[in-house]
């Protein structure tokens, strides 16, 4: 029997042409579920036990909707398949994902949820139930039709005057056009904006959402001071908005409160504890301020949890190793490796990370032979284009003077230190290995060396461009980034500085291609970046504009 009902076309939703899946490790519900939609018409239906096969079955076709149960048993819960989905860009905004748990998970699975879904099903629950919830969020995506088509294209201009039309036409759905509008704002660089909007709505409604996008928008203009009274506040009133403890973590690293920013994602742990990125975050201001104890137990959370989770690196496992090597655990760190050999067998930066982290091991138990052999398996990777990370490399570094290796040192410190010249922690590591190999003297040569040529030449860029002389500016900064080819900074600046060049003289494929490379680069680099999404648009405006495809842009 179906439970659809007529309505006007304008408000009634078409259940036979959906396609959904059906996401539950029990096969018995997901036949119940099947048939719960059957009910309403919904008829073409996928059913798959786990958030592989839900990837897997994602990625040959689209969905409309997709009814996932929080609990999978054994591998990625559906959060996480969730957060997957959407970082990988596998769905997007316009396609349903309604979460199902028990009434017992539900509070603290939505409370913790870093990424929330459409809507959570609560079991048990009746076909009729569920219709109501789809049709309502159906027909808010479909009040929204003109924002997403405008947000895909990424004309973000289009997409704001399309939320200030939904504001006046739709007055239900203000507050999601609101929202939506904020966070184009923030994405266009417009802080002050978002920040009265964000005010417009905290005085219609103080929603904890909107008072988390006011204190986004402080810190994002450096008003740490007015984002850390806002978040205390929030926290004070909803201490379960873990993404608060996350934002305030990043601005009291703003203060130069390291020390703070450690407390603030412990309390976020202690409330959801299963986030990858919290734990490797706290594992890295942990250990950056010493606390060793504390920085051991985030890496290892980060490994346990995130097993099955696409945000976890090699370089997590050779976090963990270099605090177990730092405090004499010599088999714990032996474990790791062994623990983990598979997965870091897989990669060639896995097996450099394997090589760094028995170099190091072996150092420290006065395996020198031994130590030898994996430096000279870390070199043989890194002749053949390996990269690994900043920490990492300096790690190399340090097992390399260890052993004598002083050329080989100098030069890896070198190469970090350029692609990292505004990184005062990493350069105070770098002179820490030297002070410890008693070449105190050599090191400060090296970084001095390292940086001030690609400092240089970066900031003469920098001011010609401010100048107006936007060629010679270009010549500087490609310069730089052949100096530096992994160094973020300089590569957002030479995508800003040649962007300007071809706005002043006209249409460069050259310098296009150039412009895409760099800033591919610089998001693989700095992820997230708050200059990122702003480049991407400038970049976007000059190909519509020169009427350049936006299909080679890689």
């Amino acid at each position: 029997m179906s439970l659809s009902s007529p309505s006007s076309k304008a408000d009634s939703v078409d259940y036979a042409a959906l396609r959904a899946l059906v996401v539950d490790d029990y096969p018995g519900i997901r036949s119940a579920l099947r048939l719960t939609l059957s009910n309403f018409g919904v008829t073409k239906v996928q059913l798959v036990s786990n958030a592989a096969e839900a990837i897997y079955q994602v990625k040959q076709g689209h969905f409309d909707f997709i009814l996932c149960d929080f609990n999978l048993g054994d591998g990625r819960d559906g959060q996480q398949l969730l957060e997957e989905l959407r970082h990988s860009q596998l769905i997007s905004v316009k396609t349903v994902f309604m979460m199902v748990t028990a009434e017992s998970y539900y509070e603290k699975v939505a409370a913790t949820a870093e990424l929330a879904p459409d809507d959570y099903m609560i079991k048990p629950f009746s076909a009729e139930l569920l219709r109501g919830r789809l049709e309502g969020i159906l027909l808010k995506k479909r009040a929204f039709k003109e924002v997403y088509r405008h947000y895909f294209a990424q004309d973000h201009e289009a997409a704001i005057t399309a939320c200030n039309q939904l504001v006046h036409d739709k007055p239900k759905y203000v507050v999601d056009a609101l929202r939506f509008k904020g966070e184009l704002l923030v994405t266009l660089g417009r802080f002050e904006e978002a920040e009265a909007l964000y005010q417009q709505v905290i005085k219609m409604r103080a929603i904890p959402w909107a008072r988390l996008g006011l204190a986004r928008a402080f810190h994002l203009q450096k008003k740490d001071e007015a984002a850390e009274e806002e978040l205390r506040d929030v926290l004070d009133k909803a201490p379960e908005m873990v993404a608060a403890y996350d934002l305030l973590s990043d601005v009291c690293l703003a203060k130069k409160d390291a020390a703070g920013a450690q407390i603030a994602l412990q309390q976020g742990v202690a409330i959801s504890g299963k986030t990858v990125r919290r734990q490797q975050k706290l594992g890295e201001i942990a250990h950056a301020n010493g606390d060793l104890d504390t920085a051991r137990v985030a890496f290892s959370h980060a490994l346990e949890k995130g097993r099955h989770s696409i945000f976890i690196t090699p370089s997590d496992i050779g976090n963990l190793c270099r605090v177990q090597v730092e405090q004499g655990d010599l088999d714990g760190a032996a474990a790791t490796l062994k623990r983990n050999k598979s997965a870091l067998q897989s990669s060639s930066e896995g097996r450099l990370v394997t090589a760094v982290a028995q170099s190091m091991l072996h150092t420290q138990a006065g395996k020198l032979e031994d130590a030898i052999k994996a430096l000279d398996a870390a070199a043989e990777l890194r002749a053949a284009g390996t990269r690994g990370d900043a920490q990492m490399m300096l790690d190399l570094a340090g097992t390399c003077m260890a052993s004598g290796r002083f050329d080989e040192a100098d030069g890896i410190v070198a190469e970090v230190a350029k692609n990292a010249h505004d990184s005062e922690a990493l350069l105070a590591k770098a002179r820490k290995i030297y002070d410890a190999a008693g070449r105190s003297d050599v090191g400060a040569g090296v970084l001095a060396s390292a940086t001030s040529g690609v400092r240089q030449l970066n900031n003469e860029g920098v001011v010609l461009a401010q100048r107006g002389d936007y060629k010679n500016a270009v010549d500087k900064l490609m310069t730089a980034c052949s100096e530096a080819p992994y160094n973020p900074r300089i590569m957002m600046n030479a995508v800003w500085v040649i962007l300007k060049y071809i706005d002043q003289v006209g249409m460069d494929e050259t310098m296009i291609a150039a412009a895409r490379v760099h800033l591919a680069e610089a998001e693989r680099q700095a992820p997230g970046h708050g200059r990122l999404s702003g480049l991407r648009l400038q970049l976007k405006e000059i190909e519509t504009r020169f009427g350049v495809n936006r299909a080679r842009a890689p």
